[in-house]
């Protein structure tokens, strides 16, 4: 596989926790034979898709650690929060919640952590698989010899999914396969259980092979190029059809009704419930802009990969001097921002004409603050279609 998989951060974690932390297990080996025997199948299949240099144990090992580092960390700042400040029932609860779920979530993540990313990995190569095929049926047009096609297509791609079938080549090579056929028969099964269109392509492009007919070879190949299309295209219609109801429930529990009970507010404490400021900030600022998040990393996670957009090299002959205009950008940029920034204070300075900048409750317009906001974002904007406006009229 890929050498940047080897060097993925959970690779690290994993390699770092099995060297440090296995001295404090009393009997590595039983733990490791007990680990081995606890993984699914289909954690063992993950394991091999991404390339991952670990062993099951050393994954176990490293989500417990994990978890425990985050719970001891947890418990650190509750004592130095309640050391310096007293809080009320409803926020020591929300503390004690978190401090529970937190390190459990952590926990769940980074023992599925390599299912996460393989499934990660599959969708993402799914969208090369026009590309990659386009490479095995142009070669195959040419010179009717399946091994040839399958180089040419791991030479010329530069797809995450041509890495798969370089790999595969590796494998044919130390004989792990006894022939083409075999290792192509073994790679549709893999690829089969997340993309059918693909098996039954590589299939198409293998009968070529056994065509006597120059003209039904052709045919059957540009037939196989026509399913790899077509599957993608209903895929997509799959999804854009069952994304209804997650939008439905993305807009409405994680947007109208936290507005909802903003206005909500002052009839609830009327009840006698109260929530002070921190409250409101830890759910309104931390809790739901990350469940928003994580939910619609959720949805996008089901998103079959289509085309993905190809990488523009800096040597592209319409992006002469971008260094020189990132850093041009980057300055005027910082200018910008920094001006629209402090231009609410320097307004006031000047003595605040036609009241226009809010000094004191229910006066002006608006507050100095905003205008800082309004410089981050301007500046942002300004860098970001300066730098990457040249890349955008190439595609």
């Amino acid at each position: 596989m890929d050498t940047v998989i080897s060097e993925n951060w959970y690779v690290r974690g994993c390699k770092f926790t099995s060297l440090h932390c296995s001295r404090f297990i009393r009997d590595i080996d039983a733990f490791s034979k007990k680990a081995e025997g606890s993984v699914s199948q289909e954690y063992r299949d993950a394991i091999i898709f991404t390339g991952f240099m670990v062993e099951p144990f050393e994954t176990v090992l490293f989500s417990y650690t994990g978890s425990l580092l985050a719970l001891i960390l947890f418990l650190i700042l509750d004592t130095i929060l309640f050391q310096i400040t007293t809080f009320n029932p409803t926020v020591l609860t929300f503390v004690a919640l978190m401090t529970l779920i937190v390190p459990f979530g952590i926990l769940i993540y980074l023992s599925e952590y390599v299912k996460i990313h393989a499934r990660y990995m599959k969708i993402r190569s799914i969208g090369d698989i026009p590309e990659v095929l386009s490479y095995v049926v142009m070669s195959m047009r040419l010179v009717s010899n399946m091994e040839k096609a399958i180089h040419f297509a791991a030479l010329n791609s530069s797809r995450p999914l041509a890495n798969d079938l370089r790999k595969m080549l590796w494998n044919l090579q130390v004989r792990m396969y006894s022939s083409m056929d075999d290792a192509l028969l073994d790679f549709a099964e893999i690829w089969g259980k997340n993309s059918e269109h693909f098996k039954r392509s590589l299939h198409l492009i293998k009968s070529s092979t056994s065509e006597p007919d120059e003209a039904q070879r052709i045919i059957t190949l540009n037939r196989s190029l026509d399913i790899v299309l077509d599957g993608t295209k209903e895929m997509m219609e799959q999804y854009a059809a069952r994304l209804k109801t997650p939008t439905y429930i993305l807009y409405s529990i994680f947007i109208l009704i936290p507005l909802a009970l903003v206005a909500l507010l002052p009839d609830i404490t009327v009840v006698g419930i109260r929530f002070d400021i921190l409250t409101l900030v830890i759910i309104y600022n931390v809790i739901l802009p990350l469940a928003t998040f994580l939910y619609a990393e959720y949805i996008l996670m089901q998103r079959p990969a289509t085309f993905l957009p190809q990488k523009i090299p800096e040597t592209h002959p319409q992006l002469k001097g971008i260094r020189k205009k990132r850093k041009i950008a980057t300055t005027t940029a910082i200018m910008i921002g920094l001006f629209v920034s402090i231009s609410g204070y320097i307004y006031t300075l000047l003595g605040n004409p036609l009241n226009i900048i809010s000094t004191a409750t229910l006066e002006g317009i608006m507050p100095p603050t905003l205008l800082i906001i309004w410089g981050i974002v301007i500046a942002f904007s300004t860098y970001m279609n300066a730098a990457y406006s040249p890349y955008k009229k190439i595609r």
